[in-house]
């Protein structure tokens, strides 16, 4: 089972190296003097909850330039419009950072890989973490400071669209004085992408009143869509060993850049009526993403721990949209939006009666938004009320929780937990328009692992959870955005080029869920496993389109704000294998044959209540998905061997129904990455990287009844990639 305090002892001792976990604080002396460090696949056998760990090698494998190529890979995630997520429940994946959430729209293409010690991946929540976390959590652990000198550079050229792009990494990491260290790691990138899309638009006329019969609006706009950009991130990192029980560490993280976007049609094209198309667009912006955090952690008497952590936040945007119509400047936005927080937190941990581990902890958050805008149309501002006038939005947290892992015996190990949360949300809009709710919320956690055998190569695990999500600051605003392709505010709009608000009266959502789990352990370091789970969530939030009279038109228009729905049920079954192919195959490998695989292959089912079926599934949740790849080790080449490989992942096509009215088709998708490194010298190496070989088009068709429906085709590129890297 895990044990904080024997964790907490191990890496004082390892000088913040990735923890060793011990079955109980009576063996901590001889795990000290133990150098062999444990491997991901044990850290997960001992876990009593659910949890996947890959470290720096399996992160590294392929040369990645970003977190989310990484993420695409493992068994479980997939990638979307709002990031990873796990089970295809993206709007309910938390993910962190240093096990604090992540900055509001951080980007995970932004993220070098080399920056990163490891990733864990939780599917049920633990009362020590945020119990915001439905479908699970992504936690991604920065490098700290090494135990010794540690000199690292890499550079790459990558090539998807017309100019290369060019990107680096460098790490400096030195221990001082023996009790201090740290680690400054740097890293530039660039992008320079390309889409080419189609999109076809279909709007039913209205019924005309005298009988007569007007066709419908039919045309299709092609475009080619580039996005590009530049940024940076700087992680620095400064450990004090204060003395043999206690430390301090100090991390920063600032992630900046600035980005491009246009679209530009190469083809407009009437079929019927007299379709509206999408102006061309010219757009730019800069972000920034700072965060300071301090940990101290202290053991005492041995079997005591103490851990306190406090960070600051800000997160900075603003963009510039430009929109041209026959040749000219037609309306102009710009925005901006700062998002500064506060995040406090303790915990302290006592082992009790040799096998018990109780853990009482506190949580301190709020999270402010507070933005503003301005568009105008051929000069004159569009919504003269609410244009340059702030809105404002907080999220506050309070948090108490008490934890017990307890160690039954060789072979049971259980966990219970509870935590209690307070979440209040605040906005504010233009004049003097307030609104506030608060919900309390309490969210008992039990997790259950038993060993079919002393060594622990077949496990059993069972969870039962109960987990919400809060809304976002940006869902409460009570300020329209008008639709572009109708900003004339005298006439109407269709369904799916509606207007959008937020709503100030959200409330968050609940689930309960349950997971059981079959984990098989193979001598080399392989797992195979197959987990069933459920989850029920009440108050779902959902956007719903209804045509309304608003105080921004002189005419009815259509409007989408997000509410709390109904209820909803998912459910699924997950498979996963990974090891050696002579471990996992041997009736077809060589034991001594150096391949490595892995697979996945998962099944979801939701159903929401309230919208009629079939496909009334939870948003992007595919029904299946499988992924699977390869790694091959070639020697007798060059001195040092050769690794190659590659990865394959598959969605199939489906459709959501969305609510009564609107629905929404993704047609298949399939991605194939290949990689082959190359050692040039004992400290140097290149790595050639080719991701999504052979490219589906995305496809997808937007339904808002038998009135309007969109169909849009994308077209992306391979992208290729050179990695130069030196270690010293």
């Amino acid at each position: 089972m895990l044990s904080a305090i024997a964790c907490t002892q191990i890496a004082a001792q390892t000088n913040n190296e990735s923890p060793t976990e011990t079955p109980n604080a009576q063996r901590i002396e001889r795990v000290e003097l133990s150098a062999r460090p444990q491997t991901t696949v044990e850290l997960r056998r001992q876990s009593t909850a659910a949890k996947q760990i890959y470290d720096e090698e399996e992160i590294q494998k392929f040369g990645d330039v970003s977190v989310n190529d990484v993420l695409k890979r493992l068994p479980g995630v997939s990638l979307g419009g709002s990031g990873p997520a796990l089970r295809g429940l993206g709007s309910y994946t938390r993910v962190l950072l240093n096990g604090e959430p992540a900055p509001p729209n951080f980007d995970l293409n932004n993220l070098n890989p080399s920056q990163v010690k490891r990733i864990e991946v939780a599917r049920a929540a633990t009362a020590d973490q945020t119990a915001e976390a439905i479908g699970g959590t992504i936690n991604i652990i920065l490098k700290e400071p090494p135990r010794s000198r540690t000199v690292e550079a890499q550079a790459r050229v990558s090539y998807q669209y017309d100019n290369p792009a060019a990107g680096f990494n460098v790490t400096w990491g030195e221990r001082i004085q023996g009790s201090t260290a740290f680690n400054l790691p740097l890293s530039y990138f660039e992008w320079n992408n390309f889409n080419a899309v189609r999109t076809t638009t279909t709007v039913a006329a209205a019924t005309p009143a005298a009988g007569a019969s007007t066709p419908a609006a039919i045309g299709t706009r092609s475009s080619e869509q580039h996005p590009h950009g530049r940024g940076y991130n700087f992680s620095p990192s400064l450990n004090w060993k204060i003395d043999e029980a206690s430390s301090l560490n100090t991390q920063a993280f600032i992630n900046q850049g600035r980005w491009h976007w246009s679209d530009i049609a190469t083809e407009r094209r009437v079929i019927s009526g007299q379709p509206v198309f999408a102006d061309d667009s010219r757009n730019f912006g800069n972000w920034l993403n700072a965060r300071l955090g301090t940990t101290y952690t202290n053991s005492f008497d041995g079997d005591q721990r103490l851990e306190v952590k406090a960070s600051v936040q800000y997160n900075a945007n603003d963009f510039t949209a430009r929109a041209f119509r026959d040749g000219g400047e037609r309306r102009l936005t710009y925005g901006e939006s700062r998002n500064p927080s506060v995040n406090l937190s303790g915990q302290y941990s006592r082992l009790v009666a040799d096998a018990h581990t109780v853990t009482g902890g506190w949580n301190f958050e709020w999270r402010d938004w507070i933005g503003r805008s301005r568009t105008t149309e051929l000069g004159v501002p569009l919504l003269p009320i609410y244009e340059d006038q702030d809105v404002e939005a907080r999220v506050s947290r309070y948090a108490l929780f008490v934890q017990d892992d307890w160690e039954v015996s060789k072979r049971l190990a259980a966990y219970a937990g509870v935590r209690a949360e307070r979440i209040e949300t605040r906005s504010k809009g233009v004049g003097d328009q307030q609104d506030s709710v608060a919900a309390s919320v309490v969210t008992p956690m039990f997790h259950l692992k038993y060993k079919l055998d002393e060594k622990g190569e077949h496990l059993f695990r069972s969870s039962l959870t109960s987990t919400f999500k809060a809304p976002e600051p940006m869902q409460l605003l009570a300020r329209p955005q008008v639709s572009s392709l109708y900003t004339d505010l005298t006439r109407p709009n269709d369904a799916l080029s509606a207007d959008r608000i937020g709503n100030p009266t959200l409330k968050p959502e609940l689930a309960t869920g349950f997971d059981l789990a079959y984990e098989r352990y193979f001598p080399g370091g392989g797992v195979a496993s197959a987990t069933v789970f459920y989850r029920r969530v009440q108050d779902l939030i959902r956007n719903r389109t209804t045509l309304e009279t608003v105080s921004w038109a002189s005419v009815p228009r259509y409007v989408t704000r997000p509410v709390n729905f109904d209820s909803a049920n998912t459910f699924g079954l997950e498979l996963e294998a990974r090891g050696r192919a002579g471990t996992l195959l041997p009736f077809a490998f060589d034991t001594k044959t150096p391949l490595d695989l892995r697979a996945s292959l998962n099944f979801y089912e939701s159903r929401v209540r309230g919208v009629p079926g079939p496909d009334n599934r939870l948003d992007r949740q595919q029904p299946w998905s499988a992924t699977f790849g390869l790694d091959y080790m070639l020697t007798g080449v060059l001195p040092a061997p050769i690794r190659m490989g590659g990865s394959l992942s598959f969605t199939p096509g489906y459709r959501t129904q969305q609510t009564a009215e609107q629905s929404i088709e993704f047609a298949r998708s399939r991605s194939v990455d290949l990689y082959a490194n190359v050692p040039l010298g004992r400290t140097m190496s290149v790595r050639l990287v080719a991701n999504n070989v052979a490219p589906l088009a995305s496809e997808n068709t937007t339904a808002y009844g038998l009135q309007s429906a969109t169909y849009t085709v994308s077209r992306p590129r391979t992208w290729y990639g050179i990695i130069l890297s030196v270690k010293g």
